[in-house]
């Protein structure tokens, strides 16, 4: 041992000048379980004495090169061979240059508590033992209290950075901004409005650089979406999801939402989804329009000769007539063709109906002032040509549906034919022909409100309205048929009191086969009738409770 001592000691002396002349510098941590030197083997050399030096002198002189870790090796090779306590203070030094500042200061450690109380130089050239001892005491001192150092970058940034261990917090600052905090494990707290808090476990050594990076996810809300009809696709900013139904969790934010279905008009809106709440969003798709250009080209070139022909019949005169029916048909067709465009079905019927009415109406109010018929022809162009630009502007500003014009033309028309039967009715022979006019114009304004009512509240399809329409007209026809039994069997031939008394059977079989229709069809344009499994608790005879199981049905 004296030997390798003074083998240590002149290797030491020979460097220890050089050693002191260099800079000192690094950080020291602490918390290492295992070093090199606590996983000796055991040696098999004949003079591991005399090995331990040569191991010691070629680490010295590495260390001196710069190759540290050449270093480590060569000096925990010398301590396992013969354990001194120089070898340790060499080993620190070559992990601080490396910056493994942890195992540094558990080296240092190992050689202050490895010189012996009363360790002495050796030599004259040698370094006291208890002064190297005193100065690597207080080297680990200073640099324990040096802290590491920490940056934490966000995404989105100016996040909010806690830093805290068990005890108390020990760190609290915004992300991109550097942390000063000592060596040891803490819990790292990232926080921003808006979006998920972020925690995780961190282990810090004194000394050393830290950066982090955390991409933040935006906080969650739960949002619930319906579509009818429910095999309609649903796509969230342009990615398909679901069909019918989707349910999920998504970060708060805003959403393009679209639902798509053939035959469908596309719905896309822009949702939004709100953190930490349920949102929930009903989507009803409705059907494509059906086009009727064509049908409203025909009728407006119809319309348009009846309407040129009426207004200039007040002339007296045939060329005018004829320039009046051709001119009108040119433009009446000619207005169809580049105005209305793909005008939808529902618009195009309620323009042809609405004209056909509006000249019904112009017809009638003329009739309440006057008999002449060179002011009823006009009017009742100029009824035609009003109803039909009063229904085509009606039509495209509600987005009338082909259900709902069929209802309203359907209580235009109703209105009209009971106008018509109760001026029959009250006697219209020796009434003037004003009041009879006023009657019809009065029937027609009752019906097309009631239509429109009945439009607004129900949905209706056309051939829903259609069979009501067909009811009323068997029931006029029942009634006609009902009010010749009557008349035969009574044998009143008087002409007044069969035209009354035909109105009445007329308008009570109108009556009956309307009222007969909406009840018969009432359920036409609903769901079919369904049939679902139910699971329900009863009682039985004992007082305990069991699970029975069977049919439900709507209708």
């Amino acid at each position: 041992m004296k030997a390798l001592v003074a083998t240590l000691v002149v290797v030491w002396c020979s460097t220890a000048a050089a050693q002191s002349a260099r800079p000192n510098g690094g950080y020291i941590g602490r918390d290492i379980p295992v070093l090199e030197i606590d996983d000796c083997r055991p040696t098999t050399s004949k003079d591991p004495e005399k090995e331990a030096g040569e191991h010691f002198e070629r680490g010295q002189l590495l260390y001196d090169q710069g190759d540290y870790p050449g270093a480590v090796k060569e000096l925990v090779s010398a301590y396992c061979l013969a354990p001194h306590y120089l070898p340790l203070m060499s080993i620190g030094l070559s992990y601080e240059r490396e910056l493994e500042y942890e195992k540094a200061i558990a080296y240092f450690e190992r050689f202050v508590m490895a010189v012996p109380k009363d360790a002495k130089p050796s030599e004259n050239c040698a370094a006291d033992p208890q002064q190297q001892k005193a100065t690597i005491a207080a080297r680990i001192r200073v640099l324990e209290s040096l802290p590491a150092k920490v940056r934490v970058n966000t995404e989105p940034p100016d996040a909010h950075i806690v830093i805290a261990n068990e005890a108390r917090k020990e760190a609290e600052s915004r992300s991109g901004k550097e942390i000063e905090i000592a060596g040891g494990r803490y819990t790292m707290t990232i926080d921003r409005d808006g979006y998920q808090t972020v925690t995780q476990e961190i282990v810090t050594e004194v000394g050393k650089p830290y950066t982090f990076f955390e991409k933040l996810e935006p906080r969650r809300g739960r949002v619930r979406i319906h579509i009818v009809p429910e095999d309609a696709r649903l796509f969230i900013d342009k990615r398909q999801v679901g069909t019918g139904v989707y349910e999920a969790d998504l970060p708060g934010g805003k959403y393009t939402l679209s639902a798509e279905q053939p035959d469908f008009i596309t719905d896309t809106r822009e949702v939004e989804v709100i953190a930490d709440r349920d949102t929930t969003i009903n989507v009803e798709l409705n059907p494509k329009p059906q086009i009727g250009r064509r049908q409203l080209i025909a009728y407006g070139t119809i319309a348009g000769g009846i309407a040129g022909g009426t207004l200039t019949g007040a002339q007296n005169s045939g060329f005018y007539d004829f320039i009046g029916v051709v001119g009108g048909s040119l433009a009446g067709g000619a207005a169809a063709w580049f105005g209305a465009g793909d005008v939808p079905l529902g618009t195009s019927s309620l323009t042809i109906t609405s004209s056909v009415f509006g000249g019904i109406a112009g017809f009638a109010a003329a009739s309440i002032f006057t008999e002449d018929g060179n002011v009823l022809a006009p009017a009742l162009g100029g009824g035609l040509v009003l109803g039909a630009l009063g229904g085509y502007y009606g039509g495209e500003y509600f987005h009338v549906r082909p259900g709902d014009a069929a209802v309203v033309n359907s209580g235009a028309l109703w209105g009209s034919v009971t106008g018509g039967l109760f001026s029959i009715s009250f006697d219209s022979k020796t009434q003037h022909r004003s009041i009879d006019a006023g009657i019809v114009l009065s029937g027609l304004g009752i019906g097309m409100v009631g239509g429109a009512l009945l439009a607004h509240n129900y949905t209706v399809s056309r051939g829903h309205a259609a069979l009501i329409d067909t009811s009323g007209v068997l029931g006029i026809i029942l009634g006609l048929a009902a009010n010749s039994v009557v008349e035969r069997a009574s044998g009143d031939t008087s002409t007044a009191r069969s035209d009354e008394r035909t109105a009445n059977f007329a308008l009570g079989g109108l009556a009956v086969g309307l009222i007969a229709g909406g009840v018969l069809t009432r359920h036409m344009d609903e769901p079919a009738l369904s049939v679902t499994p139910v699971m329900n608790k009863a009682a039985t005879a004992n007082g305990s409770t069991t699970t029975t199981f069977g049919l439900g049905m709507t209708w």
